[in-house]
């Protein structure tokens, strides 16, 4: 158990269990997660009056029981989705946070070239989608400041290849494990270019613990949105917080603007509106389809092109104990395959180290007649890896409501993202061998329970017959409605899009408050 050093309980004024008043407020931001409270955040630092509505409630103090969170799914959300025709409960953030207050840290700038996707895969894609709204350019400032503002630390002297880097992070990343030594070492010898991966994690209160990706952070090392709403609070700004808050619709009058948006507290049952002159919709690529969906904003797109990434996982088994099973090694990358190799001439994504699962996760995993001693014997020697494979966007694959209101989701990977996920498993694979490993055990991606990285469902574009969105994320034919979370993207990046979701929201919401 880690619950030495736990840090207090938010500042905030945040409102458990209690209805929401009706009230009017410059603007209203629905979820809290990376984009979300961003975006909450900036509006009220620009001196505009929010509240920032969240259907979970904050997090418990944080401890170390895995089958409490990850079996359990304690801090997760707690509602079941229709994934290809069966009833799942996802790993999806369910507190305060959304996905950032149990992310693995990792923020990465993605390359110039993310931004042009045609340039990559041509015939692949639909020329509406061959370059995005934006460029990096325009988001360049905004990941500085969303940098800043998750205390990222990283070392600004290192090879990220095609990714940019600043020149300096707020802080110096944490010290290298020894076996993450050992895996660069090897990798170099190989010709390879591995990097110390950019964490938001502050080094000086990390207690560099197993229990990290996942896990609500026990001594709030971790940077999160929801650190943003605790900033919020402690300078005094215009943020109003309603937890434990279920979003039921949108109003809008004829004219297609929203008027206001009926609440229903999860306590009580008793409902209200709130009324804002700008609306933000930050739920996340399931719900936030689904909310304009249930509220008749409907079209071609809206819910379609989910991505969430194919993530193939290679684990290396090592004849000696890695000694990695119960502390921190999510630390190491690698961008040489990024864009495809001279065998593989296809783009394929970022590569990293990842956390030796827990005893319950790794049961899970396995084979359920392995002993239970060998499964400890097998975590003590292990070191997994996982790559980042740029799923594109296909519109079969969808979010849809069922007749109770519900969102249902329907997704498959396609033949050209399974064949890249299968090509860099294998380069996952040398790495660890050339590491020392005696075997690599490949799984192409983790279960459809997994929705890390989704996005896509209602994306930006410049014409509105190929776009939910304008390029200011403002929905089409609703001039007082943005969307700032992963929902925009109209591909899914070779990096994990959590830092690309705040600096889009930092750039939104300076739009929306110079119209306020």
């Amino acid at each position: 158990m880690v619950a030495a050093n736990r840090p207090p309980r938010t500042s905030l004024a945040v409102v458990p269990g209690a209805p929401p008043v009706s009230r009017d407020c410059d603007v209203l931001v629905i979820g809290s997660g990376a984009g979300g409270a961003t975006f909450a955040y900036a509006c009220a630092r620009a001196g505009k009056s929010v509240v920032l509505v969240e259907r979970g409630r904050p997090a418990p103090p944080a401890d170390a029981d895995e089958k409490a969170t990850l079996i359990d799914k304690a801090p997760y959300d707690d509602r079941t989705v229709e994934v290809n025709g069966a009833l799942k409960r996802l790993y999806m953030g369910g507190v305060p946070g959304g996905g950032t207050a149990l992310f693995g840290g990792a923020l990465l700038r993605p390359s110039r070239d993310d931004f042009h996707p045609g340039r990559h895969y041509g015939h692949r894609l639909g020329r509406e989608v061959w370059d995005w709204p934006v460029g990096y350019d325009d988001l360049a400032p905004h990941y500085a400041e969303a940098e800043r503002l998750f205390g990222v630390a990283g070392s600004g002297d290192e090879d990220y290849g095609p990714l940019p880097r600043p020149a300096a992070y707020p802080h110096e990343p944490l010290p290298l494990h020894p076996v993450n030594e050992r895996l660069m070492t090897a990798a170099r010898r190989r010709g390879l270019k591995p990097f110390r991966l950019p964490l938001a994690i502050d080094p000086t209160k990390c207690l560099r613990c197993g229990a990290c990706a996942g896990y609500v952070c026990p001594t709030g090392a971790r940077g999160s949105a929801l650190h943003l709403i605790d900033r919020a609070s402690a300078d005094g700004l215009p943020l109003r917080v309603l937890t434990g808050v279920e979003v039921e619709a949108l109003d809008r009058d004829g004219g297609g603007r929203v008027t206001g948006v009926r609440l229903r507290d999860r306590a009580t049952g008793r409902e209200s509106v709130v009324r804002a002159r700008r609306y933000a919709v930050a739920a996340g690529a399931i719900h936030s389809p689904a909310l304009l969906l249930r509220s008749g904003m409907t079209g071609e797109h809206v819910g379609r092109h989910y991505m969430p990434h194919l993530s193939p996982i290679t684990v290396g088994l090592f004849r000696t104990p890695t000694e990695a099973e119960d502390t921190f090694v999510k630390q190491v990358g690698f961008t040489d395959f990024y864009f495809g190799t001279r065998k593989t001439p296809h783009k394929m994504g970022l590569v990293s180290s990842l956390p030796v699962p827990g005893p319950h996760m790794t049961a899970k995993m396995t084979p359920r007649f392995l002993p239970r001693k060998l499964v400890h014997f097998l975590r003590r020697r292990m070191l997994p890896m996982a790559g980042i494979v740029e799923d594109l966007p296909d519109p079969a694959n969808r979010v849809t409501l069922g007749a109770d209101g519900r969102p249902r989701l329907r997704h498959r990977f396609g033949a050209y993202d399974l064949y890249r996920g299968k090509r860099l498993g294998r380069e996952m694979a040398r790495i660890l061998k050339q590491a020392g490993a005696v075997v690599a055990v490949r799984k192409l991606f983790a279960s459809d329970e997994h929705v890390a990285h989704q996005c896509g469902t209602l994306r930006f574009g410049a014409d509105p017959a190929h776009a939910v969105l304008d390029r200011d994320c403002r929905v089409f034919g609703h001039p007082n409605v943005f969307v700032v979370d992963g929902s925009f993207m109209p591909t899914s990046l070779g990096v994990g899009p959590a830092l690309t979701i705040v600096a889009n929201a930092l750039r939104v919401a300076g739009v929306a408050a110079a119209e306020l």
